[in-house]
C-alpha cells in the first residue's frame, strides 16, 4: 500500500447528504489506504487480494479503460475519479460465461481501498454508505446508455454522442472548444462504441472533414461543434447543448 488519506477530504461528494458536524467528524475518520498504479496493465485480481477492499476500489485520479472480453467480443469502459472498481460478481447470471476482464490505466491511477476498517467507521455515517452504492449503481446506468448510443445506426453519430459523453466526464472548455485529454484511439473507440475499427476511422474521418472534432497530438480530442441533439433528442450537458453521461 502506497500511504493513507482521508477519503471525504479527496472526494467530498461522498459526504453528500451530511449535515456540517457530521462531515467533519466522518473526515476524520474515514481513513483509507492507497494504492498507485503506474501507466499500463493492471491485473485487479492481485490488487483486490492485497488490499482487502470488501467495498472496492475508488478512483481518486487518473483515467483507467476496462475490456471485458467474451469469446471473440470486446466492449470497452472508461473509468476516472469517483467510479468503484470491483472484481466482475459471480453470481447466478453469469456464473458459465467464458470472460475476462482487462484493465489499462490510460494515466496513473491512485485508489482508496475501501476495506473492512473503512466500512465499519462508514456504517455510522448511512449517507456515505448511499453514496457508495450509489457509485455502483451509476456504472449500472451508464452502461445502460451505452447501449442506447450502440443501437444508433450511423457510427459518426455514434462516435460523436461518444466524445461528447466522455467531455461530460472528463473534459473541459476551451476558446477552441470541448477539451476531452482521455488518449483513445481508433481500436480503443471502435470497442467503446460497438464497432469496427476500419468503420471507425472512416468515421472519425467524416467529423474531422466536417470540422467537428480534432485529435490531438497527445491522443486527446477537440470537440469543436456542438453534440448532435438529433441522434439523441432531449440529452443535455452542463458544456452546452449536449449528453449527460452518454459515454
Amino acid at each position: 500500500m502506497d500511504g493513507l488519506v482521508r477519503v471525504l477530504e479527496v472526494d467530498p461528494d461522498l459526504g453528500q447528504g451530511l449535515d456540517s458536524q457530521a462531515f467533519a467528524a466522518a473526515s476524520r475518520e474515514l481513513v483509507a489506504d492507497t494504492l498507485d498504479v503506474a501507466r499500463g496493465v493492471w491485473e485487479l485480481d492481485p490488487a483486490w487480494a492485497a488490499t482487502g477492499a470488501v467495498l472496492g476500489l475508488l478512483i481518486l485520479a487518473g483515467v483507467l479503460a476496462r475490456d471485458l472480453i467474451v469469446g471473440r467480443r470486446r466492449s470497452l469502459e472508461i473509468l476516472g475519479p469517483g467510479d468503484i472498481v470491483r472484481p466482475w460478481p459471480e453470481d447466478r447470471h453469469v456464473g458459465t460465461a467464458d470472460l475476462d476482464l482487462r484493465f489499462n490505466a490510460l494515466e496513473p491511477v491512485r485508489f482508496a481501498s475501501l476495506d473492512a476498517q473503512f466500512a465499519t467507521h462508514a456504517v455510522r455515517y448511512p449517507g456515505v454508505i448511499s453514496q457508495v452504492t450509489g457509485r455502483v449503481m451509476g456504472r449500472a446506468t451508464s452502461a445502460s446508455l451505452r447501449l442506447l448510443v450502440h443501437q444508433v445506426v450511423r457510427i459518426d453519430d455514434r462516435v460523436l454522442v461518444s466524445l461528447w459523453g466522455l467531455a461530460e466526464r472528463f473534459g473541459r472548455v476551451t476558446p477552441d472548444g470541448v477539451l476531452m485529454p482521455v488518449p483513445i484511439n481508433h481500436t480503443m473507440m471502435a470497442r467503446f462504441v460497438g464497432a469496427q475499427r476500419p468503420t471507425v476511422s472512416q468515421a472519425v474521418g467524416e467529423l474531422t472533414r466536417r470540422g467537428e472534432v480534432e485529435r490531438l497530438e497527445g491522443g486527446g480530442w477537440l470537440l469543436k461543434g456542438e453534440f448532435p441533439e438529433h441522434v439523441l433528442p432531449g440529452v443535455r450537458t452542463a458544456n452546452g447543448n449536449g449528453s449527460n453521461g452518454a459515454g
